[in-house]
């Protein structure tokens, strides 16, 4: 069994608060775990579905004769590997944008040449040096349908060949009234992604949601909800789940001031 660090209750700030996860449940065990015990009630929805593209519909891609192949998130490297049969060459480096999208790829049986640094995300790869000198290089970019274009166009200028492998699709779920009605009495609401908060607006279909603290994985999702008219947001210092746990506390303690 997994050993999550403890997180210790100094203010009995979260005793009585509703966290809404938006993350299907099978992926927030740690969150939930270490929320419930400062006393809060974790309620996990899954805002995006995700639909992996069978791979007799991806694009014919000489794969092995990349340079370098970017997955940009845990889904990314879990559909290809569903859909890809071949074995990729030593000579093609292999980029995860964070280290859950590294684990995810060595799980996966996937070596990791690259991998971006906390935070992580587009921004920490690009700014790595292994990233700079690309001018020439054939780079692959593993992801889903639409998306960022940060690692596209900044690649792009650096003079790379770019092209997209799209291997799933991203839907909105369906949830009952009951569900929906269940997240709307979250005090904290914590978003992964900004196309995960367009969701969550959807969804909830409330413009009180908007007045409830938020806690978010980046200052560009900060931003992106501020757009939206969220009034009390708070940024974590990095993608990580401990990251996420320590920001929902403070936020909690602190009454989203």
């Amino acid at each position: 069994m997994k050993s999550w660090p403890r997180f210790m209750a100094t203010n009995p700030s979260l005793l009585g608060s509703t966290v809404l996860v938006t993350r299907p449940e099978q992926q927030t065990q740690f969150i939930s775990e270490q929320l419930t015990q400062l006393g809060a009630k974790v309620i996990s929805i899954g805002v995006i579905d995700i639909m992996p593209i069978e791979a007799s519909f991806w694009p014919k891609l000489a794969l092995e004769s990349q340079d370098m192949i970017v997955f940009v998130s845990r889904n990314a490297v879990m559909c290809f590997i569903a859909g890809f049969s071949d074995r990729l060459p030593a000579t093609t480096r292999l980029v995860a944008v964070g280290a859950a999208t590294a684990r995810c790829m060595v799980e996966q049986g996937l070596r990791v040449d690259i991998q971006a640094p906390a935070p992580a995300g587009s921004e920490s790869l690009l700014a790595m040096a292994e990233m700079q000198a690309v001018e020439g290089l054939r780079v692959t970019i593993v992801r889903g349908e639409t998306g960022r274009e940060l690692i596209a166009d900044t690649l792009s200028a650096r003079g790379a060949k770019i092209q997209y492998l799209e291997v799933y699709r991203r839907s909105l779920p369906q949830y009952s009234a009951t569900e929906i009605a269940q997240a709307q009495s979250a005090d904290i609401i914590v978003v992964m992604s900004a196309a995960g908060l367009e969701n969550v607006c959807q969804l909830l279909n409330n413009d009180t949601i908007k007045e409830k603290r938020l806690v978010v994985v980046s200052e560009r999702i900060r931003q992106f909800a501020q757009g939206l008219g969220f009034q009390c947001i708070a940024v974590t210092d990095d993608v990580s789940d401990t990251a996420v746990v320590h920001q929902v506390i403070e936020i909690g303690q602190n009454n989203g001031e």
